[in-house]
């Protein structure tokens, strides 16, 4: 037919891929734009003594959202059971955050809650009713932002078990020098 074109990337997975790496990028720019996500990086920079600088925090739960949204696209795309997406996650999070520094829990578990800003969820929530209304056997985008929460939390978890190990070797080469 003139004047119509089909899909760009037919039936093939290239056009799932797509969609996941258009998650990725929209998850982090919407994130980087919450003013919550700012007002938290300041307080975790002066809470932390700049160990944790805003900047760092803002990426890392930029980032952790950005894999949550390209998981809940995934998810969607190859029509993966919700409990697969979020059991493990949730699993690794009991043990991170035993682990962790209470400062660390505090910031990390704070930082989903930045992700339900007026930014980020209704750009998330319109894009996943947008892919599960063309999915066959999705009816809708139901888990993106349960994943989009899960995901900071992983991060900041993360990169809060290196600022520490990295400031305990700061303060054990400092003591050694001093003795």
């Amino acid at each position: 037919m003139i004047g119509q074109l089909g899909p760009l990337f037919g039936d093939g997975v290239g056009g799932k891929i797509v969609a996941i790496l258009f998650g990725f990028f929209l998850g982090y720019g919407a994130t980087m734009a919450e003013p919550a996500l700012n007002a938290l990086g300041d307080t975790v920079q002066k809470i932390t003594v700049g160990a944790f600088k805003k900047s760092l925090l803002m990426h890392s739960v930029a980032i952790g959202v950005a894999i949550g949204i390209g998981a809940g696209v995934f998810k969607i795309a190859f029509n993966v059971p919700l409990v697969y997406m979020l059991v493990p996650p949730y699993l690794l999070l009991m043990v991170l955050t035993w682990i962790s520094s209470e400062d660390f829990v505090n910031f990390g578990w704070d930082s989903a809650g930045v992700t339900t800003g007026p930014i980020t969820v209704p750009l998330v929530l319109a894009m996943g009713l947008g892919i599960g209304a063309r999915v066959p056997g999705v009816t809708d985008g139901f888990g993106i932002l349960a994943l989009a929460s899960v995901g900071p939390i992983l991060t900041v978890f993360s990169v809060g078990l290196i600022v520490a190990r990295m400031q305990r070797k700061r303060d054990d080469v400092s003591g050694e020098t001093t003795a």
